[in-house]
């Protein structure tokens, strides 16, 4: 009951139709009862039209109001007085869906609408500029490290290319060696 009246809430501060959430109970055993809850719900819905129309909200406007909405329901200031407030109605020991809405009401209302002013003005604040980011310096010890491992690399490359030029000699020896028996 609590959560419903939240909801409501927040849909209330945001300029959307409150009765476009309805968060009912019902049994597995209460299928007629169910159904009903259905029935009622989608036609209310139909009644009202697609979301934002007649609530007067433009289309452009509609994703931004909803997303103050979310940003509201998240936020941990309203979870935090939703909780408390959820704990003094059971202390109080009072069920009934008027004290509930009631005291929703009067202990939310404040900290929904201070997070949705605060959502706005931050939204409409210009971006800062991104920094770029800035490599760190590298430590003498680093630079080392990484000198050492790219000279093995070198080092492997100068020595599989060092038996070509041996093979290369050896092969121009023989041909002397063999050019000076047939003279």
């Amino acid at each position: 009951m609590g959560m419903n009246a939240l909801v409501h809430n927040v849909l209330k501060e945001i300029g959307i139709n409150p009765e476009r959430f309805s968060l009912q109970w019902a049994s597995a055993a209460e299928a007629p009862r169910f159904v009903k809850l259905i029935s009622e719900f989608t036609g209310r819905i139909k009644e009202l039209g697609p979301l934002g129309e007649s609530e007067g909200i433009a289309p452009e406007e509609l994703k931004f109001t909803l997303e103050k909405g979310l940003a509201a329901v998240s936020s941990k200031k309203v979870r935090m007085v939703y909780g408390n407030t959820a704990k003094s109605i059971r202390k109080d020991n009072i069920f009934t869906q008027e004290y509930i809405n009631g005291v929703i009401e009067e202990k939310l209302t404040k900290a929904i609408v201070g997070v949705l002013s605060a959502e706005a003005d931050e939204m409409e604040k210009p971006a800062a500029p991104e920094k770029k980011a800035v490599p760190a310096k590298t430590a003498p010890a680093a630079k080392k490290a990484e000198k050492e491992k790219a000279t093995p690399k070198k080092s492997a490359a100068k020595a599989k290319s060092a038996p070509k030029k041996a093979a290369a000699k050896k092969t121009t020896a023989k041909k002397k060696t063999t050019a000076k028996k047939k003279k």
